[in-house]
């Protein structure tokens, strides 16, 4: 369909790509804004095809709003050689909303724009696809263009990350790679905000020792090898920094704010788009029942573990709706559902636990509902969300994992099962002692057990665990 407005969009596009996108990377200073690690992933990616015409050529890049998609994208765009290259870099949400066009469109005017079909494009092509799925058949697009041409590679963004994977069949899975964006975790924040630079290998041989040692007592010996580098990490940084960063440091918006007032409206603003932009592409609420997800998730941010009988009753909503509800916000990337540990047949029956994707999330509605104390009185609840942020970005690099909990009175927190053996996981304030760990080790007989909180390193040859401290646990 030959549309001479959106033409005319395209190329203003292709002209002006330079400059607004070095808008969107850098301050109002001019600086440019930090890059997150995974932009030195994709840029290697892109390298690699513009040398040999590897693979992967299409990646998609999903993650929670507000982490950081767009400006990675047009950091990479601006990257880029300019010469013997041929770049477009569209916003899909404004494109289809604007001309009310499907990726189709967007591509078959880009073709007449520029004289060739895509196919007969003979030097490298970069598409930059920003939300990519507004346009519903957004996978069975990447893989006929895919198909088209060994000269093609394609960098999207979309979010709900669960969504997106559940799209796409196992043809276009393979020629589509996923690179997910997280939220910020502690060292990119203390990187971006302070200067402070990380010591090379210590995250990563932390998070070895804590998923893949023998025993216990070779997480204890293997982790004070480490600590000398782990104390000169933190020399000089400030105490309340943990705090601030739990409180608003997991989203890239905040790092150069010191006005909390903004950064608590920053995140409420990508709540709201979360329920009313995101969700309602997937999923058909009606408006009434969107209205009342926001309700959900301030209760639920009161508590860990939910029961959707009695949420449905409080909140005099249909338990399948509510279930609805609760799978939306999962798959939206909003929340985290933490299962009961055991048979699939009791997990039905017992209530999940949700973590709020990011701390702050969890903080942006406790702080709705006071303002003196926020932080002390759910202090291991921010926390909880915290540990669970990290594990939900490691366990899935390992494959056939689980995380679950136990949902007996004063069980742990977390049981991590990887590679067919457990670990116990308990995550406290103060000095945490070993009472819920013992009831689940009991239970499930673990590798070992692990505690995290502001306790000292410290192990425990009788409970076979380790009590590790958070500044420890937040390096990896």
């Amino acid at each position: 369909m030959k549309n001479k407005e959106l033409q005319e969009y395209i190329q203003s596009q292709i002209i002006q790509s330079q400059k607004r996108l070095k808008g969107l990377t850098h301050d109002l200073q001019s600086n440019p804004l930090f890059k997150r690690s995974a932009f030195l992933v994709l840029r290697k990616y892109a390298t690699d095809f513009l040398q040999k015409r590897s693979e992967p050529r299409v990646i998609v890049m999903p993650g929670l709003r507000g982490t950081g998609k767009t400006t990675l994208l047009a950091q990479l765009f601006l990257s880029l050689p300019n010469e013997n290259v041929t770049k477009l870099y569209l916003s899909v949400d404004e494109a289809i909303k604007r001309f009310d066009v499907s990726l189709w469109d967007i591509v078959e005017n880009y073709e007449e724009l520029i004289g060739k079909r895509i196919e007969e494009i003979n030097t490298p092509l970069f598409l930059f696809f920003d939300e990519i799925h507004y346009d519903e058949k957004w996978a069975l697009f990447l893989k006929t263009i895919y198909d088209k041409s060994k000269n093609v590679m394609i960098f999207c963004t979309g979010s709900a990350a669960l969504l997106l994977r559940e799209q796409i069949n196992a043809d276009v899975a393979r020629r589509v790679f996923f690179v997910d964006i997280y939220p910020v975790c502690f060292a990119e924040y203390m990187l971006f905000k302070n200067g402070k630079f990380t010591i090379k290998g210590v995250g990563k041989n932390i998070q070895d020792i804590l998923l893949f040692s023998e025993t216990a007592k070779d997480v204890f010996e293997k982790l004070q090898k480490e600590e000398e580098k782990i104390k000169k990490y933190w020399l000089g940084i400030d105490t309340l920094e943990i705090q601030r960063y739990i409180k608003f440091g997991t989203f890239p918006f905040t790092l150069k704010s010191e006005n909390e007032v903004m950064a608590m409206s920053f995140i409420a603003q990508i709540i709201n788009k979360v329920i009313y932009t995101d969700i309602p592409q997937f999923y058909k609420f009606e408006i009434e029942t969107l209205n009342r997800i926001d309700k959900i998730l301030y209760l639920i941010s009161d508590t860990l573990g939910v029961s959707a009988t009695k949420l449905s009753e409080a909140l005099e909503i249909k338990p399948d709706t509510l279930r609805l509800i609760l799978k939306s916000l999962e798959n939206s990337g909003l929340i985290s559902r933490i299962a009961p540990h055991g048979a699939h047949f009791k997990q039905v029956k017992k209530p999940s636990k949700y973590l709020f994707a990011t701390p702050s999330l969890r903080f942006s509605y406790l702080s709705a509902r006071e303002s003196i104390g926020i932080f002390d009185n759910y202090q291991g609840s921010l926390f909880e969300d915290t540990v669970g942020m990290y594990l939900n970005r490691i366990l899935p690099k390992f494959g056939g994992f689980s995380l679950t909990y136990d949902v007996s009175e004063g069980g742990a927190d977390f049981v991590i099962s990887l590679e067919k053996q457990k670990i116990v996981m308990e995550v406290g304030v103060g000095k945490k002692g070993y009472r819920q760990i013992i009831k689940t080790a009991d239970k499930i007989k673990p590798k070992y057990s692990l505690i995290i909180s502001n306790n000292e390193l410290e192990y425990s040859e009788e409970y076979n665990a380790v009590k590790i401290p958070l500044k420890y646990f937040l390096l990896i």
